[in-house]
């Protein structure tokens, strides 16, 4: 029951930091269009099409991760400046509902970018039936982003550091990892590195769901799954404890 109403409280933020907004300004929903759609035409054009469903998968992916990293420059706004923070902090929200509903209000911004790349995806070999498993994966990635970006944002003393943290963590969490290029391209050591991260993970087993051979040592689609499931649950529990809810 007390989870029941945790989700219902994360949709009702989610909707007013986001529908509310979008419905006054449509313009908002372009900017997450800008840097995964620039790196998606510059491999195109590069490779002459060869590499187009690698950026395709890196573009969906750098665009969960993007909305997820930005909640550092979020909630430090929500909690520096217009001190919404604290009406939630008085009230029954817990601070992994709050964490949800903000969550939520970024995956509204996507939605014009979600509907562009998840169609293509299927037209370029992703089968309706491997669509859920997909989705699945990318939302994992997204909610692993989005706990990162939260617990730094409870850090951030000022605004101008909370962005600049957040496209920080936006590069190491969905550039670096093999999102935009063959993890196939790695030596040993940073193949091992980059299995760190949830991202080499939903973009290698993306790759097994389009049909394509993956040929990785050490990794499997099981891995991959045990891997995904592990590192969401760690960034989860991590926000639990690290992130600051009352400031002190």
């Amino acid at each position: 029951m007390l989870a029941a109403k945790q989700v219902r409280s994360a949709v009702v933020i989610g909707y007013m930091l986001s529908i509310t907004w979008i419905r006054r300004n449509l313009l908002s929903l372009v900017w997450l269009f800008a840097t995964p759609f620039s790196i998606l035409f510059i491999i195109t054009v590069t490779t002459r099409g060869q590499a187009f469903v690698q950026g395709v998968i890196g573009s969906l992916l750098l665009v969960l991760v993007t909305v997820g990293t930005g909640l550092a420059g979020d909630g430090a706004w929500y909690r520096l400046e217009v001190k919404l923070l604290d009406y939630f902090i008085a009230s029954p929200v817990h601070q992994i509902g709050f964490l949800l509903g903000i969550a939520l209000a970024g995956l509204f911004f996507t939605t014009p970018a979600l509907l562009v790349l998840i169609p293509l995806l299927v037209y370029l070999g992703l089968s309706l039936a491997s669509l859920p498993l997909a989705l699945l994966a990318v939302g994992m990635v997204w909610l692993f982003s989005s706990a990162i970006g939260y617990t730094v944002s409870t850090y951030v003393r000022n605004l101008r550091n909370g962005w600049q943290s957040g496209l920080a963590l936006s590069v190491i969490v969905g550039i670096l990892p093999p999102s935009f290029y063959p993890a196939e391209l790695l030596p040993t050591n940073l193949l091992w590195l980059a299995y760190l991260l949830p991202t080499t993970h939903a973009v290698l087993l993306l790759r097994v769901l389009m049909g394509q051979t993956v040929n990785l040592s050490g990794w499997s689609p099981l891995l991959g799954w045990i891997m995904l499931t592990g590192l969401l649950l760690v960034s989860l529990f991590a926000t639990s404890r690290a992130a600051r809810w009352r400031q002190t």
